[in-house]
């Protein structure tokens, strides 16, 4: 690892700091992990819930896990693009972030509260989603498929889906709160928001993924039409969570709202499949720090 993370920083000196942030943050998803993390906190204060950092913990583990399983499992099934990822993961550093996110995970788990461990349990998908655990007879022998891989335009879907519900039922479970319409509203601009993120990480992986045979929205639509899709969603969750400013519901604030879906709408119409992979991996992932951060500042200059 050592010998070609320097032989990576000095083939080009102009490169070594992006070198840098992939090796330490982005290869083990630690950078998108703490972007999701981060909306935990945005949950908790657009709900009204009582500031914990378990929830945080909780949501920053567990999404390295299904990130890193899946990524683990891409280096031995279909190639990663990016060689110097695959040698990561091929040389067994995701295994190490696995394992220690795995035992983060499980010591919370030990003094968490039966409602978290539900809510857990059925959270437990994500680690369904990139193994290969369907099987299939075909071409006269048993083939074992993954999700992702079986059922047409679900990959990003099943990601977005998995990750709101988490990062609404956890902190809900820690503050033992129920499930309510407001609650309701901020998951559907949560799922539009966290699956742009991850649709235009479909975008990217266009070839990668035509080569595996995981066919996302974008290669059953194309990338005009992933686009158009998804700005229409982003336009429909103002109409949403609108309904829950005029019912005065707890809900997230319009600016927070209108900044997110101007930061999707202008991430969806610059992202190409040749778009360079640092605009993904610091900018894309990085988004998903907006809704705490516009939060936190409107918390701070009191406008909230």
């Amino acid at each position: 690892m050592a010998t070609q993370f320097e032989s990576d920083c000095h083939r080009d000196t102009g490169e070594w700091p992006y070198r840098l942030f992939q090796y330490g943050l982005g290869y083990p998803s630690i950078w998108a992990a703490s972007g999701v993390a981060s909306l935990v906190i945005f949950v908790q204060w657009t709900l009204e819930l009582p500031l914990q950092w378990q929830p945080v913990l909780f949501i920053f583990a567990a999404t390295l896990i299904p990130y890193n399983l899946d990524r683990i499992a891409d280096s031995f099934l279909q190639e990663i693009p990016d060689r110097h990822a695959q040698g990561f993961f091929r040389r067994g550093w995701g295994w190490l972030v696995l394992i220690t996110a795995v035992v983060a995970l499980g010591t919370l788990l030990l003094d968490a509260s039966d409602t978290v461990l539900l809510v857990t349990l059925g959270g437990s998908l994500a680690l369904l989603y990139g193994l290969p655990v369907l099987p299939w007879w075909r071409q006269q022998r048993l083939r074992w498929y993954r999700l992702k891989a079986l059922i047409p335009a679900t990959k990003s879907w099943i990601v977005s889906a998995i990750v709101t519900y988490a990062l609404l039922g956890i902190p809900l479970a820690y503050a033992e709160v129920t499930l309510g319409l407001g609650a309701a509203l901020t998951g559907y601009f949560l799922l539009v928001f966290i699956g742009t993120n991850a649709h235009l990480f479909d975008v990217r992986d266009l070839d990668a993924d035509r080569q595996a045979g995981v066919l996302t929205l974008p290669l059953l639509v194309g990338v005009s039409g992933n686009r158009a899709i998804w700005s229409l969603l982003n336009l429909s969750s103002i109409l949403v969570v609108g309904w829950g400013w005029a019912n005065g519901l707890a809900v997230p604030p319009p600016e927070v709202v209108l900044a997110c879906i101007a930061a999707n709408l202008a991430l969806l119409q610059w992202t190409r499949p040749d778009t360079g992979r640092v605009f993904f991996d610091v900018y894309v992932d990085g988004a998903l720090f907006l809704p705490c951060l516009l939060f936190g500042a409107i918390r701070v200059v009191g406008w909230h």
